[in-house]
């Protein structure tokens, strides 16, 4: 009997220990092979330029302390997955959802570490392992980030990306405070003052007034305002400078609005476009991006041009810019792609009969 006994409680440890090494091998191999923890952000800046910045982000971006993008991401539908390595060698993903949220946009965001054979890190996995310290970090890094874009869209902009060549300018120089009314004053004394000191000195206009707004001082604008030119450079000038035209690749924009209406209808959405593209860094960008203004009508009509082209001098590789918004079908070939920025006609500068003492202007 005792043997018998002895025998059954054998025989009962045995399938129990049995029986829990199965369940340990089971739950071994049913728990995922990767520890993962995420968190929802709200954001207020339109879904496109979101999603687009995200998935653009470049290769060596800390995610946050610790962890970095590996390799490139890819894109499916609203989710952006990009292959992450930790500061212990292990590797990973970081994966982003990005849906509508009234003007703004939801961003799920979720942290992953692949996990090795060793059951103690697979049952970590249950907590979320490693990345559960991490995964409040790259929100609220992510966040900082997402919140810094323009809260301008730059869906339906339409661009071209064309070459220029530097030709010879003669302009004058002033800052201006950044409202319409002001911006159109300086463009009109330009216009008044720089075609008598042209003809003086010899020169001829080689295309229509142009801005270029190289820089920003104490908040304001500040515009080298004048025409590419023909003939000899002068030696010396009172009132004026000789330079260059911007030179090189630009994205060429046509507005036909009015001045109080380009920063909102060109230039934000065109700001949101590079900050997408992650050219809004100049870690990643060669320098600041040059902008300037081709007017291809009268400038000092109420309300400013109502025909100018405007352009970006491309700083860096637009590659990720283009494939986000691709660029439009060149337009029929304007002269500023060949000799930019002037055009066919040489009667742009407007005949001044007085000579205007440019009491706004610095030489």
């Amino acid at each position: 009997m005792a043997n018998n006994a002895l025998s059954g409680v054998v025989r009962t440890l045995t399938i129990i220990v049995v029986l829990v090494l199965v369940a340990a091998t089971a739950g071994y191999f049913l728990v995922p092979p990767r520890a993962s923890r995420s968190q929802t952000l709200t954001i207020e800046r339109p879904a496109p330029t979101v999603l687009a910045r995200l998935a653009s982000t470049p290769v060596g971006t800390t995610v946050t302390e610790g962890v970095t993008i590996a390799e490139p991401a890819t894109t499916e539908g609203d989710t952006i997955t990009a292959p992450v390595t930790f500061a212990d060698g292990a590797t990973g993903r970081i994966v982003y959802t990005v849906t509508p949220a009234g003007e703004g946009a939801s961003v799920q965001v979720r942290l992953e570490q692949d996990l090795g054979p060793n059951p103690l890190d697979r049952v970590q996995a249950l907590t979320g392992g490693e990345v559960a310290p991490l995964i409040t970090a790259a929100a609220t890094s992510l966040t900082e980030d997402l919140n810094a874009l323009p809260s301008a869209s730059f869906v339906g902009l339409a661009y071209e990306v064309v070459p220029i060549q530097a030709q010879p300018f003669f302009y004058v120089e002033n800052c201006s405070a950044s409202d319409a009314e002001s911006i159109t004053s300086i463009i009109a004394q330009a216009v008044e003052v720089i075609p008598p000191v042209m003809r003086r000195n010899g020169l001829q206009p080689a295309g229509p007034l142009m801005a270029v707004e190289p820089r920003v001082v104490n908040g304001q604008y500040c515009y080298q305002v004048g025409y590419p030119y023909r003939g000899r450079e002068p030696r010396a000038l009172l009132i004026g400078k000789v330079g260059q035209t911007p030179n090189g690749s630009a994205l060429r924009m046509v507005y036909t609005g009015t001045e109080d209406a380009v920063l909102n209808d060109v230039y934000n959405r065109m700001d949101a476009l590079l900050a997408a593209a992650h050219l809004d860094n100049p870690a990643t960008t060669e320098d600041d991006w040059t902008t300037y203004e081709v007017y291809n009508d009268d400038a000092t009509q109420e309300g400013g041009s109502r025909n100018r082209d405007i352009y970006y001098v491309v700083q860096g590789d637009i590659a990720a810019l283009t494939r986000i918004a691709p660029p439009t079908a060149p337009a029929a070939a304007p002269a500023q792609a060949t000799e930019a920025p002037a055009a066919a006609t040489t009667e742009a500068a407007p005949a001044a009969t007085t000579e205007a003492a440019p009491a706004t202007t610095t030489p």
